[in-house]
């Protein structure tokens, strides 16, 4: 393995070189805007990132690639459902299905039972999947180590979508399942956490709750997002092309219409919609927990609403994985992921009482 890591390394070495004589000889245009025009150059995998972690962002390219064209439920379980039964046979957890506040749920819980110490302590997991779709059990990526590592029950909402439904279901369904949660474990004893969509998700909840009277829970996680459903900055463009593999998608211009369907109708002034725009919410959140990659389309987003957290005085954490694309902790093959588990495991546990 030594050898494979520094043969990447000088690998990886030689081929930014390259790409930085070739940079240099062309010229980088720029307008009265700020515009900028790059010429075209190759760009190496991160030589800081594990070979297993730069394998894994390939490997999804590829896979992505031959699934174009496919409904949103074979394209999720044919990416995904492989990296769900790897972290299954990572972390062992038993898994039931129920019903809570009438939204449909999962719940995890660690293979050996939760702890007596531990009991009413409650996870709640948001999936991600763009508001659009996941196959049965995409929480599970993200349910599952967090159940192992902090020995404590995680419910997994699986909350209503566009195309049937619009913003702001999605809320009203975790608040749904937040009720009933506090009806016996409070508020001081309960977490909230999601990647991508659900990790917007979480930033919208815990706005909805502030205007619904419900107090916030003891911690957050917003993994793989921020608090601005148009996930603009930089990394839109950047994190497109270097973690995907694709050109991006114009942001919406200020003030114009939200980029996610599942947001159609919504405001861009409304700040249980867009949390970020707002300080008088942002102060109110718990302590937060950020994780995000440098590949990621939603870098720039997860930062700023990072900046605008600590600036607010919350006690939020910004945690980045050099070479990272977007939830790229869900392939627990990668060491990189399994680091993640941990920041993310310890977090909830200093904070869940």
């Amino acid at each position: 393995m030594t050898q494979v890591r520094l043969a990447s390394f000088a690998a990886a070495a030689v081929a930014l070189l390259a790409c930085s004589e070739a940079f240099a000889a062309a010229p980088v245009e720029v307008t009265a805007d700020g515009t900028t025009s790059i010429p075209a150059i190759q760009v190496p995998s991160s030589g800081l990132m594990s070979p297993e972690g730069n394998a894994s962002r390939v490997e999804h390219i590829l896979t992505e690639r031959s699934l174009k064209g496919q409904p949103v439920g074979p394209f999720n379980a044919a990416l995904f459902g492989p990296r769900l039964e790897r972290t299954k046979a990572a972390y062992p957890v038993t898994i039931r299905s129920a019903e809570i506040g009438g939204v449909k749920v999962l719940i995890y819980e660690p293979r050996a039972g939760v702890a007596k110490a531990k009991q009413g302590q409650v996870l709640i997991n948001v999936h991600g999947g763009g508001f659009v779709g996941c196959f049965v059990e995409c929480g599970g990526l993200e349910s599952i180590p967090v159940a192992a590592l902090t020995g404590v029950k995680v419910i997994s909402i699986d909350y209503r979508m566009a195309p049937a439904a619009q913003y702001p279901a999605a809320s009203e369904d975790v608040a749904a399942v937040y009720r009933e949660v506090l009806k016996t474990s409070p508020a001081r004893r309960v977490g909230l956490f999601g990647c991508s969509a659900g990790g917007l998700l979480t930033a919208q909840s815990l706005a909805w709750f502030q205007t619904h009277s419900l107090p916030a829970p003891a911690a957050a996680g917003i993994f793989c997002a921020g608090g601005d459903p148009s996930m603009s900055g930089d990394s839109r463009i950047i994190g497109m092309l270097l973690g995907d593999g694709e050109a991006p998608s114009p942001p919406p211009p200020p003030g114009g219409a939200p980029s996610l369907g599942y947001m159609r109708g919504s405001s861009p002034t409304d700040s249980t919609a867009y949390p970020a725009i707002s300080p008088a919410v942002l102060a109110k959140f718990p302590p937060t927990l950020v994780i995000v990659g440098t590949r990621d389309f939603a870098l720039s987003s997860a930062v700023n609403l990072h900046s605008k957290l600590v600036a607010n005085g919350v006690d939020a954490r910004l945690n980045v994985w050099e070479g990272g694309r977007h939830a790229f902790f869900y392939d627990a093959r990668m060491p990189e992921s399994r680091e993640a588990y941990v920041v993310m495991a310890s977090f909830f546990r200093a904070r869940l009482k």
